[in-house]
């Protein structure tokens, strides 16, 4: 199979027949409709009444924007705010492809780092045993044998403390033999990109990302500078309701600034991104990532290793149990979600994308919350690909 345009289109009608209500599912759907964004006007409704506070999501092809909506609230308040166009949501591990990964990248272009030099040659404190060999490569891939997540906050420690205890962590497997989607391969690229351009990663983000993109509305802790935020969980532990502060703990404990989670954006944000990796350039007509770049990233690095773990630099491709799924997306489509309940979506054969923002957490991460957005991603990104393509 290979990425080049279909000869024959087939035409993909979408049978919404499952309508998640209070945790379980109903069957409701019009027929024919007419208009094909009718449908994402439906999964958004259906997304809403069954329990997820706030829903902003847009499609679009590499031209920019085809079809958006903002609906519900901030959180699950009756009387919290609407959602509109200049509330950030926390954009949890979008971090990755969106920050850490592009840094990176962009370090290679600049003849600055090559992908197959290893970490502790590069950050002296990544030590422990077999972790010599671990290459920055297999960090960006999730192949460095490092473990998926350890509560690091729970200790109490914050800053440095935590970056030493991330950087000492010991490796579950021999480099290059497994596939673990790992946070900890994230913030320690965070870190690695501190370490070359000896400056905070948020001054590396705006610089790197932000301005050859014109991320105008995405930004590191969103409180400190007031700025409208959709919430995410309420942690009674945390002092109730977390609104402009990230949920993830890892990256609260390292000042809300990390490779792997922290990041705050628009949904307009978020769609430029997307475009981006679509084909359609940069806004400003700046260099961001060269095609050779962009190539690389999203081209396999790990089915040799796990025929079930299809993984670029960061993005998720298919095979894999981390994917979206989408019935209708080409072979070649790539993707990325967020434990917040975000996600973005791109198909380089069709040269579409999707994003879909939402706060599933709110008010809490347990439940049929995890039900309620899988759903929620797959009836969406279905009713997307028919209406673009």
């Amino acid at each position: 199979q290979t990425c080049a345009l279909p000869i024959c289109l087939f035409i993909a009608v979408i049978v919404q027949s499952r309508h998640i209500m209070g945790g379980s599912w109903r069957t409701k759907s019009a027929l024919a409709p007419t208009n094909p964004f009718d449908a994402l006007d439906h999964v958004v409704e259906r997304s809403i009444a069954g329990g997820i506070p706030a829903v902003a999501c847009a499609i679009g092809d590499r031209d920019g924007t085809r079809w958006q909506r903002f609906a519900g609230r901030v959180d699950s308040r009756p009387d919290a705010a609407t959602v509109t166009p200049s509330h950030r949501f926390d954009l949890a591990s979008l971090t990755k492809v969106i920050v850490a990964m592009p840094v990176i990248l962009s370090l290679v272009e600049s003849g600055d780092l090559h992908l197959g030099w290893r970490v502790s040659d590069l950050l002296p404190d990544f030590a422990g045993d077999g972790k010599h060999d671990v290459t920055v490569a297999q960090l960006l891939t999730h192949t460095s044998g490092l473990p998926a997540h350890l509560p690091f906050w729970q200790s109490g420690d914050a800053g440095g403390a935590i970056r030493h205890r991330v950087l000492a962590t010991p490796i579950e497997s021999k480099p290059g033999t497994t596939v673990t989607y790992s946070d900890l391969g994230y913030m320690t690229l965070g870190f690695l990109a501190e370490a070359i351009y000896e400056r905070p990663l948020d001054e590396i983000a705006r610089a790197v990302t932000s301005a050859p993109l014109d991320l105008s509305g995405a930004t590191y802790r969103p409180r400190d500078i007031g700025v409208e935020c959709v919430a995410s969980e309420v942690v009674e532990d945390r002092g109730g309701l977390i609104l402009g502060e990230v949920h993830d703990e890892n990256a609260m404990a390292l000042g809300g600034i990390a490779g792997h989670a922290g990041l705050f954006a628009t949904l307009d944000d978020v769609s430029k991104v997307a475009r981006f990796w679509a084909g359609g350039g940069t806004p400003n007509g700046r260099h961001f990532l060269s095609d050779a770049t962009v190539n690389a990233a999203v081209r396999d690095h790990t089915l040799h290793i796990d025929p079930r773990s299809s993984r670029g630099y960061g993005w998720v491709r298919s095979p894999n149990p981390f994917a979206i799924p989408n019935d209708l997306a080409s072979i070649c489509a790539f993707s990325h979600t967020g434990f917040t309940g975000t996600s973005i979506m791109i198909d380089p054969t069709w040269g579409i994308w999707a994003v879909f923002l939402t706060n599933r957490v709110n008010p809490t991460r347990h439940g049929d919350s995890s039900t309620r957005i899988r759903a929620a991603r797959a009836t969406f990104h279905n009713a997307a690909w028919a209406a673009l393509t």
